[in-house]
């Protein structure tokens, strides 16, 4: 100013918290996705979750490229890299998604929804696993290995009656994990049905 004085603008009193906002994003979005990045799976209802499968499948078809990917994807799955085991069976599930629309091929190599969609489910995303889990059932209704996994994870979901349903069926099939099946089965509450007035 002309007459020597020094004029100050005043800060708004709590000004230096702006420079602090981009910091605590960062670290609520580390805590929210910590997990995932760790690969653990989140605990549902309390129930126990199935341990993965041993994977003895290897990809041995026309289509070596695919193959690759599908059986680098069960190392991961093996490994209990579940990130890597659903980006490496998605692609090659993506690709026979497309050759079967195509008509190049007639279905999925054998276990492929199976191992994806439990990758899918130990990565923490439960509903995605469920469906691939589901298709692949339905394709093969009488392979209880489906059936045993889906069992565990609706009940570990809190599904008791999709739960139910699935074991009983394996429990029928009297082959893979039938009486363990059995064993849940018993200790399971008795369902009654729905509520009627």
């Amino acid at each position: 100013m002309r007459d020597g004085t020094h004029h100050t603008e005043a800060k708004p009193p709590f000004s230096f918290l702006s420079r602090y906002i981009p910091l605590a994003l960062i670290a609520v979005l580390l805590v929210m996705l910590l997990p995932q990045l760790l690969g653990r799976r989140p605990a549902l209802d309390g129930e126990p979750i199935p341990e993965p499968p041993a994977a003895f499948t290897i990809y041995r078809t026309s289509y070596t490229g695919i193959d690759s990917l599908g059986n680098e994807g069960l190392r991961r799955f093996e490994a209990g890299d579940w990130n890597g085991a659903v980006r490496l069976l998605g692609e090659a599930h993506f690709h026979y998604t497309v050759m079967i629309r195509e008509g190049f091929a007639e279905g999925y190599p054998e276990d492929l929804r199976f191992y994806l969609g439990l990758s899918q489910y130990y990565r923490g995303r439960a509903e995605e696993g469920i469906a691939l889990l589901e298709e692949e059932a339905e394709g093969d209704p009488l392979e209880p290995k489906y059936h045993w996994y889906l069992g565990l994870i609706r009940l570990a979901a809190g599904d008791s009656l999709a739960g139910r349903e699935h074991l009983e069926r394996v429990s029928r099939l009297d082959g893979y994990r039938a009486g363990e099946a059995r064993e849940i089965l018993a200790a399971l509450p008795e369902w009654s049905g729905p509520d009627t007035p």
